[in-house]
């Protein structure tokens, strides 16, 4: 055996196990667009009407109905202001908003409104989470590239 082959077979000895370590260390692979949701929509519930609450929850679960797949549309209800009575736990509602829960559709609060309107966590259905600031989650939102419609256009 050669010099020269001698050290080709010994350096390829060495690389075998370093790519192979290289292969597990390596962090996960990006999740690929088909485990992106292809429809991301917020809808702003911020007056204190019943009929658009209700235009909410419907238009929330039709866009969750009509989901061929699993995870391919995602739907956050924002709550603001007087909308922040239709997450309230005594509305008369909750019974819709469950059965949206269980369509994962999303409800979160703007915990400023309920700063202003004195309104405590403890005071929010259950499920419901809370945002520091419904302007702020609003324009995230858009630039993630979400649609954004509000409670009075959604009839």
């Amino acid at each position: 055996m050669t010099r020269r082959n001698w050290i080709f077979r010994f350096c390829s000895l060495l690389l075998v196990p370093a790519g192979l370590l290289a292969q597990i260390a390596a962090p996960a692979a990006p999740a690929t667009a088909q485990n992106q949701p292809t429809q991301k929509v917020l809808i702003h519930v911020g007056t204190n009407s019943p009929e658009n609450w209700q235009a909410a929850l419907k238009k929330a679960d039709d866009l969750m109905a009509s989901s061929a797949k699993p995870y391919d549309t995602y739907v956050e209800i924002l709550a603001t202001g007087d909308g922040l009575k239709l997450i309230d736990k005594g509305n008369p509602m909750k019974i819709e908003i469950s059965k949206s829960l269980d369509k994962d559709v999303t409800f979160v609060a703007c915990h400023a409104s309920m700063k202003t309107n004195h309104m405590e966590d403890s005071q929010l259905a259950s499920g419901v989470g809370t945002v520091p600031s419904g302007g702020r989650e609003m324009a995230a939102r858009k630039a993630q590239g979400w649609a954004v419609l509000e409670d009075k256009s959604i009839k």
